[in-house]
């Protein structure tokens, strides 16, 4: 039982020393990946609000749309794709009622 635990041991350490990095590396990748989100979800947020905010706020939330997309579409990985699709079309329609409550208090 001890020779069992000690190779075990031993096994686990070997695979942490040689593969460890490797590992790490992946999990840091996924969560740097998932910084837009807390982004999308800062900017979209203000939606339900948009005809309240000042121009200057809409022009604002507009470019942070555009940059928004700009990293959406730089996605890469398995999920990516569904990723992009459904993330780009929430984003646009963000932006989309951004630029609308912006033309309507420009015009009137």
């Amino acid at each position: 039982m001890k020779n069992f635990s000690r190779f075990t041991l031993l096994s686990l350490l070997f695979l942490y020393l040689f593969f460890g990095n490797c590992i790490v590396g992946n999990f840091s990748s996924v969560y740097a990946q998932d910084d837009w989100k807390q982004e999308y979800s800062s900017v979209c947020a203000k939606t339900q609000n948009a005809m309240i905010l000042t121009p200057e706020e809409l022009k604002s939330y507009i470019d942070r749309c555009d940059k928004l997309l700009a990293l959406i579409n730089e996605l890469e990985g398995e999920q990516a794709a569904t990723e992009k699709k459904v993330y780009t079309k929430r984003v646009k329609m963000c932006r989309e009622l951004y630029q609308f409550a912006l033309e309507y208090k420009e015009h009137k």
